[in-house]
């Protein structure tokens, strides 16, 4: 579909239908990124005033919390006073859903499922002016890199399995001007496919799980494709951590920067890396706080408040995520708080018997050859299991090395046991899981 046509006929019409003020949104927000700090706090200070006056006056549950716990918005000090309103966990939201709306707003709404990766997924109602804002905040992320409303995309993402769902997605690719690989159809026909798809579509960027591009590249270098000629603008990763190994292939691969989204169903885009490489906050969108897991770890939990719904807005959220956060200047002038470290789920860390805490991330750099994909898998403190799929060139004495090297890092009493399977399962929404926790 022709881009311009895409933008201005099919993306505006469809914000008609839907009541949608993306575009309107848009223009107002592009050039905060730009504000000095001192402007930023204060969009953001009137926003998180804005969100708890509504809150306590109009939905039940807020209003009860602030009661009990002595909290008038009037007096509070913002953002320093957010810490005495209670943290709301994904438990709570289920537990009290239905008063955690606004029930004096009749909207139009959508409802939306976590992909529930770390545990019970979640139903999230989306009234149209909050989707709109988490799509005027993607768009002006995306322009970061010259990337617009219409421009062809190449998706790397789940489809849904029933086929209602399914041709509803399809409808939505062809509006949305994009071409998708499904992350449930990986092998050598469905990837060749792809690839003749691309050649012919010429999208400007691809957008997708980070684990799936990484696949696809892979492929398309051991079968002698090129995809430089394709000129693409970025590749937009989300849905899964980004890793070191993957990003360095694709960037190389693929001739361009890999851009990183850091975001969540219920809120929309957390962050998003500038071209510098910095992963910036996004502000105006959302207010996030960092609170010590525990003294023995280097990384916070992360805490977010929307500032952009007034019909339902999570207030002082345990996204399930952790990361470190920072005020250093980035040499792109934009002036959005870093996050420095983000490495994923609370619950998806390594637990030694000794209790000390280790991120998987350990796997990519202890793994470096003769394994074409592998997951981890902890049964108890005390034993690991490793599936892979082996590479022809794997050895006896690189599994004992590898074995060796992890045994250094999680201690002599964790059994390592390494399992060859033909290939690794993925999750219902289509993500490659590298490991699964005791938790689970």
């Amino acid at each position: 579909m022709n881009e311009w046509f895409a933008k201005n006929v099919v993306y505006r019409s469809i914000q008609m239908v839907r009541q949608e003020k993306v575009l309107k949104y848009l223009s107002r927000i592009k050039e905060i990124p730009w504000y000095s700090r001192d402007e930023i706090e204060d969009i953001q200070r009137q926003k998180l005033f804005e969100t708890l006056k509504c809150a306590y006056k109009n939905i039940p549950y807020y209003h009860h919390l602030f009661d009990q716990h002595g909290i008038e918005v009037e007096k509070l000090k913002l953002p320093e006073d957010m810490c005495k309103i209670p943290i709301l966990t994904k438990d709570v939201f289920r537990e009290h859903n239905s008063s955690l709306i606004n029930s004096n707003e009749n909207k139009r709404l959508s409802y939306e499922k976590t992909s529930g990766t770390s545990g019970k997924p979640l139903t999230i109602c989306i009234d149209r002016d909050k989707s709109a804002h988490i799509r005027a905040q993607m768009f002006r992320n995306y322009e970061w890199y010259n990337i617009h409303i219409g421009d062809k995309q190449g998706r790397f993402w789940g489809v849904p399995v029933e086929k209602r769902n399914y041709i509803k997605e399809n409808i939505k690719d062809i509006l949305a001007n994009r071409i998708r690989l499904s992350a449930f159809k990986i092998d050598d026909i469905s990837f060749n496919k792809f690839i003749n798809k691309l050649i012919r579509f010429k999208p400007k960027y691809f957008y997708g799980y980070p684990s799936l591009i990484y696949e696809f590249c892979q492929w398309l270098i051991n079968n002698g494709f090129e995809l430089k000629d394709l000129n693409l603008l970025a590749i937009i990763t989300s849905g899964e951590v980004l890793h070191d190994f993957q990003r360095k292939l694709i960037e190389k691969y693929c001739d361009c920067k890999v851009a990183n989204e850091y975001g969540a169903t219920e809120i929309g885009v957390i962050a998003f890396e500038c071209p510098e490489g910095n992963l910036h906050i996004n502000s105006d969108h959302i207010y996030l706080e960092t609170i010590k897991l525990d003294k023995s770890n280097d990384v916070d939990q992360i805490i977010v408040t929307e500032l952009n719904n007034y019909y339902n807005p999570l207030i002082r959220y345990k996204i399930g995520d952790l990361g470190v956060t920072t005020d250093i200047k980035c040499k792109c002038g934009r002036d959005f708080p870093i996050i420095t470290n983000l490495v994923g789920r609370e619950n998806s860390l390594i637990i030694t018997s000794d209790n000390r805490y280790i991120y998987p991330s350990v796997f990519h750099y202890v793994i470096n050859g003769g394994i074409k994909q592998f997951q981890g898998v902890q049964k108890s403190k005390t034993e690991l299991i490793i599936k892979i799929v082996k590479q022809d060139d794997l050895t006896d004495i690189m599994l004992r090395d590898y074995e060796d090297k992890l045994a250094n890092i999680l201690g002599k009493s964790m059994k390592i046991k390494f399992e060859i399977v033909n290939q690794i399962d993925k999750h219902k929404s289509g993500k490659l899981r590298y490991f699964i926790p005791l938790k689970e």
